[in-house]
């Protein structure tokens, strides 16, 4: 029984050390990057994700890149901050910034209106926009209900037209909710680590150079493929950009969201 007791008690400080060797990493971190030491900074957070992610975490973890002039990272960063919780508006703010000060183009080519509302969407995970879009349907059978009892017209009125615009609301809240769990499952986004990185016309080296991509670009992962022996068995993705244009570049110089 003592033994038991005494396996007991040491997995119990075992657990509870690593809890708070855990805490300490991040705490380390803020005081790191609170001195400027953005080096050490980026080493704690790091060692902080060992015990696991959280959309805060990987905005500061962000935010040291950025101030070690690592453009790369700090867009990795604020990227999978912003899929872990996309109403994390310091890591979105932060990104857009990141962007702009590189010239990172992250137009895609659609119209300003479908831009302006694809962005307004993202703002919410799909669980957000699936219990928003519940909230509407429900909203909409009280406001059916409304215009079967009410004695007015003009409450019959009111229950009638809001049931239409509740129903039409909640279409595309569940609209919303698709897209965005589509968004970020789905769908296979990477950032580009190599400044410079070539985006070849086909998976072989010395083939055809499309174009070249600098560091920090967001890409989408359409395609993969490993079996070319003229690589030396490197992995290959294909890539497409939010402009559309389409190339084979190597693993090594993409890193996944």
């Amino acid at each position: 029984m003592n033994h038991r007791l005494i396996i007991f008690l040491t997995l119990m400080f075992i657990a509870a050390t690593s809890l708070a060797s855990g805490i300490d990493y991040i705490e380390q971190g803020n005081k790191a990057y609170k001195q400027k030491q953005y080096k050490k900074a980026t080493e704690m957070y790091e060692r902080a994700l060992r015990d696991g992610e959280s959309s805060l975490l990987r905005y500061n973890l962000g935010n040291a890149y950025y101030r070690l002039n690592d453009r790369a990272r700090a867009v990795l960063n604020y990227e999978r901050a912003l899929k872990l919780d996309p109403g994390n508006g310091d890591a979105r703010f932060n990104l857009k910034f990141v962007n702009e000060k590189s010239k990172i183009n992250e137009t895609s080519g659609s119209n300003y209106f479908t831009t302006l509302l694809s962005g307004w969407v993202e703002h919410l995970s799909s669980n957000t926009w699936a219990m928003i879009s519940l909230s509407l349907f429900v909203l909409m059978l009280a406001a059916i209900v409304c215009y079967r009892i009410a004695d007015s017209v003009a409450l019959q009125k009111t229950g009638f037209f809001g049931a239409i615009v509740l129903g039409v609301l909640a279409l595309l809240a569940l609209a919303s909710s698709y897209y965005m769990y589509h968004h970020t499952t789905k769908t296979i986004y990477a950032i580009v680590m190599t400044d410079k990185a070539p985006a070849n016309k086909s998976p072989r080296n010395g083939e055809k150079e499309e174009f070249k991509l600098p560091s920090g670009t967001k890409v989408e992962i359409v395609d993969s493929i490993s079996n070319d022996k003229n690589s030396n068995g490197a992995m290959w993705y294909m890539i497409e950009t939010t402009t559309n244009k389409t190339g084979w570049m190597k693993k090594a110089d993409l890193e996944k969201i």
